[in-house]
């Protein structure tokens, strides 16, 4: 009887053994590729934009490179630098009144232009609808300094299709000219860089 024991006991060791080598010895599968975009939703948060995001615009792809948050008394807007192969551009995003706001601004070089009464760029007459000064913090690249203050005068046309912005990043510095379009948040689709926070 026991040897019968030990004769049982040594074959289950035997074929526990030869288990665990044809385990061992059989080829690893690849691990399994994984959707990178899984984690991500498919509507994007415009307050959430921020450095390293992807945004399409018109079917051109444009990197978010720097974003600036601005800060008047508590009301606050961002504005993100875009990098495209159709050269930079500025997205505005705000609310205001509770509307969401978003505008695609290109820079205009060379126009001379400063803020004041009337302005005329293009044989199109601009209005002042608001101007004032901000406090800001910035990240990434923007080509101002980290923190500071600066001021701004904000223009329309009388059919308000035209927009104009003059933006001053130091006291003692010119100012920034920009001519802009409002978009709508179906016209951007975004790729955030990141999980949704």
């Amino acid at each position: 009887m026991g040897v019968m024991i030990l004769l049982v006991v040594l074959i289950l060791v035997l074929i526990v053994g030869i288990v665990v080598v044809v385990q061992r010895t059989k080829p690893k599968s690849a691990p399994r590729r994984v959707d990178p975009l899984a984690d991500y939703p498919e509507v994007y948060d415009p307050h959430k934009i921020g450095v390293g995001d992807i945004i399409t615009y018109a079917g051109i792809d444009h990197v978010v490179r720097g974003t600036i948050v601005l800060d008047e008394e508590g009301y606050q807007w961002r504005e993100h630098l875009l990098d495209g192969s159709t050269g930079r551009r500025w997205l505005t995003v705000e609310d205001d009144e509770g509307e969401l706001e978003m505008t695609l601004w290109m820079r205009r070089e060379g126009t001379g232009l400063e803020p004041g009464g009337d302005v005329i760029l293009d044989d199109r007459v601009y209005r002042k609808i608001e101007s004032g000064s901000a406090r800001f913090t910035a990240e990434g690249t923007t080509g101002t300094a980290p923190t500071g203050s600066m001021d701004y005068a904000d223009y329309e046309t009388a059919d308000k299709t035209g927009l104009l912005a003059f933006e001053r990043w130091a006291r003692t510095s010119s100012w920034e000219v920009s001519t802009g379009r409002a978009v709508t948040r179906s016209e951007l689709t975004v790729i955030h860089a990141g999980p949704a926070q």
